[in-house]
C-alpha cells in the first residue's frame, strides 16, 4: 500500500513541473516591470529570459537578477530582453513576494559571458525535485 501511495504522490508532483514557452510564444513582460537594462547601447549583446508556464509558483512574479541586481518581475509565460555591454554575467531568479511567495528557497544563478552583437536565452523553471532555476535554453 504505501509504495502505491508514494508511486500517486511521484506522479501527482510530475504533473506539477512547469513546461517551457518558446520566445515567438512568451508575452514581453509590461513596462512597469522591467527594473533596468533597457536603454539602447552602442556594441551591447541581449539576454532574454523567458517564464515556463504551469502551476509550481504560478502565484508568484519571478524576480529575475543581472548580476545580483534586480532586473525584471515575470509572470508566467513572460519574457524579457536585457540590452547589456559584453562581458561576464550572472543571470539568477527567485520567487518574491509576501505571503507564500516570500517563503521560497534562495535565489538560483548561472554564469554566462555575453559577446557583442551575441543574443543569448534562458529559461525560468519550476521543477518539484529542484524548485525554482535559470538555464540557458535553445527555445
Amino acid at each position: 500500500m504505501r509504495k502505491i501511495l508514494t508511486a500517486m504522490v511521484m506522479i501527482g508532483l510530475a504533473g506539477c513541473a512547469t513546461s517551457p514557452v518558446p520566445s515567438t510564444q512568451a508575452v514581453n513582460a509590461p513596462a512597469d516591470r522591467l527594473l533596468a537594462h533597457q536603454a539602447d547601447l552602442t556594441g551591447a549583446g541581449k539576454i532574454t529570459v523567458i517564464r515556463d508556464s504551469g502551476f509550481l509558483g504560478s502565484g508568484c512574479y519571478a524576480t529575475i537578477f543581472l548580476n545580483g541586481d534586480r532586473a525584471a518581475k515575470l509572470d508566467q509565460k513572460e519574457k524579457a530582453t536585457f540590452i547589456l555591454p559584453p562581458g561576464e554575467w550572472v543571470v539568477g531568479a527567485a520567487l518574491e513576494g509576501s505571503g507564500l511567495c516570500g517563503a521560497n528557497e534562495k535565489r538560483t544563478e548561472t554564469e554566462t559571458i555575453l559577446k557583442q552583437g551575441q543574443e543569448k536565452y534562458f529559461r525560468v523553471f519550476s521543477a518539484p525535485e529542484a524548485g525554482l532555476d535559470v538555464r540557458p535554453t535553445s527555445l
